[in-house]
């Protein structure tokens, strides 16, 4: 039985989603020293005292970890790492990002050149 389960819903593509959760390894490799491997569409982790895995679908991703004695102190840490991680990574793919519309300056800018405009126009300032 796994100590910490979740699941994530997203839209992404199979291929999409498997980077964001290779990302979110990487992070925890870099943390924690797991190492991990793909087997399909699921990742398997480990570590001495973790054992997880994160499977990938159309539609979610789901972590199943189990924690040995001494790590399930730490059960809280790794679960919000982990969903850190991924809802993070998630709102960056499937919020895309809003292009500026050309024509427009930036407003500070265009405050600036207001101001140089305004002082231009007096005389002795």
């Amino acid at each position: 039985m796994a100590d910490i389960e979740f699941v994530k819903p997203h839209s992404l593509t199979v291929a999409k989603a498997k980077a964001l959760v290779q990302k979110t390894a990487d992070a925890l490799t870099a943390e924690y020293g797991l190492s991990s491997e793909w087997h399909g569409n699921t990742l398997h982790f480990h570590r001495s005292g973790v054992d997880g895995q994160m499977h990938v679908t159309e539609s979610e991703v789901r972590l199943h970890m189990t924690l040995g004695l001494l790590l399930k102190a730490f059960k809280r840490t790794f679960v919000d790492h982990i969903e850190r991680n991924l809802d993070r990574l998630l709102a960056e793919q499937e919020t895309p990002a809003q292009p500026k519309k050309t024509g427009q300056k930036d407003s500070a800018v265009a405050d600036g050149w207001k101001a140089k405009k305004k002082r231009r126009g007096r005389p002795g300032i």
